[in-house]
């Protein structure tokens, strides 16, 4: 399989190729788009979540915690400077070593998080997400492209990684990344089909707006020019 700095770095390659174009199609604007090129990177970690004591899985962690602590004092007011640090680093000590090996103990590499069950759950949680922040919808399909994109490139890098071609076969674990449901974490699917349900019921009101926003994103995709003018370019010659 792909190591982390191998998912790390076709993340990042791949989330700003997909920045770029929503740059050119002028669908977002410049803070919005690093906030999109972060978010398809960071996905591009997310399904390794379920591999025990590896990087991704402390790296996406520490950055939850870090942004659950910074959110807090944000969402609850509190009357001293002293309270804010100390109710910051109990939620970070809180997810780090609370949460986390509770997740790391009810997981299996390769499980519920590679499939494109998970791909899809996280893709409406991130479509609800930023809409029930009062974001448009707009934003909110564009940071579910995003977290697509990131973790299918995961999941086809790890398919790729499981073909041995100087022996012309397939390793052992061809197969376990892109696959539609994990059969092997029934309780797990269970519950991401569940979250898939919920997520899509609360999308019900904006099913004809989504429509609207595809149809011009397919408008602005298609008039997009891929290559340069020649004829501008004939002024520097």
């Amino acid at each position: 399989m792909a190591n982390f700095a191998t998912h790390f770095k076709a993340a990042v390659v791949v989330s700003a190729a997909a920045s770029s174009v929503i740059l050119a199609t002028s669908l977002a604007d410049m803070s919005n788009i690093l906030l999109l090129f972060i978010l398809g990177t960071l996905a591009g970690l997310l399904p390794d979540l379920d591999a025990d004591k590896s990087r991704s899985l402390n790296s996406l962690f520490s950055i939850f915690a870090l942004c659950a602590a910074i959110a807090l004092p944000l969402a609850i007011e509190f009357h001293s400077l002293l309270s804010i640090w100390l109710s910051g680093l109990g939620v970070y000590l809180l997810i780090m070593y609370g949460l986390k090996p509770i997740f790391e103990s009810y997981t299996i590499h390769r499980g519920a998080s590679h499939s494109l069950l998970s791909v899809l759950m996280f893709a409406i949680i991130t479509v609800n997400i930023p809409l029930h922040l009062d974001e448009g919808l707009p934003f909110a399909l564009l940071c579910a492209v995003m977290v697509v994109l990131g973790m299918l490139t995961h999941l086809i890098l790890d398919e790729c990684y499981a073909v041995d071609i100087n022996n012309n076969e397939l390793k052992a674990s061809f197969g376990s990344a892109l696959k539609p449901v994990a059969t092997s974490a029934p309780l797990a699917s269970l519950l991401q089909l569940g979250v898939v349900l919920l997520g899509s019921y609360l999308l019900l009101p904006h099913y004809e707006d989504i429509s609207e926003v595809i149809q011009l994103w397919q408008s602005k995709l298609i008039s997009l020019p891929l290559l340069p003018d020649m004829e501008t370019l004939k002024q520097f010659y």
